[in-house]
């Protein structure tokens, strides 16, 4: 049922835009790896709920783009959020500002604006 939702353009970047909400506002509870500055704290970060919220939605920003990518003919799409979401989780690279964000809006852009490979076929036959 997900996947024919995600067929639609507007429900991508709506659902998208939802998911991607905590992972801006979670990193104010210490949940990104960039928190982690001792293993005692690293230990103390992985009971914390806020990190799991915050990794669930990485997870699903993926799948996501998995689904759109192969809606709309891009099996490479899920990649963005990928890298996204180890410049989220990296500590070294998590110190970079606005990569994720980047990449983020480049998912959605590049999500949104991809013609159904499936709508394209009928049109064609």
């Amino acid at each position: 049922m997900m996947n024919k939702a995600l067929d639609n353009a507007a429900v991508f970047v709506t659902t998208y835009i939802i998911f991607m909400l905590p992972t801006y506002f979670l990193p104010y509870l210490r949940t990104s790896s960039s928190a982690l500055y001792g293993l005692e704290e690293a230990g103390a970060n992985v009971f914390n709920f806020a990190f799991f919220i915050h990794l669930a939605s990485m997870i699903v920003l993926c799948w996501i783009c998995l689904v759109r990518g192969a809606i709309v003919g891009k099996n490479w799409l899920f990649i963005l959020p990928m890298v996204a979401f180890a410049f989220e989780f990296i500590s070294k690279l998590s110190v970079i500002p606005y990569i994720p964000s980047m990449y983020h809006v480049l998912a959605i852009v590049v999500g949104a604006t991809s013609a159904n490979v499936l709508a394209s076929d009928k049109l064609s036959s």
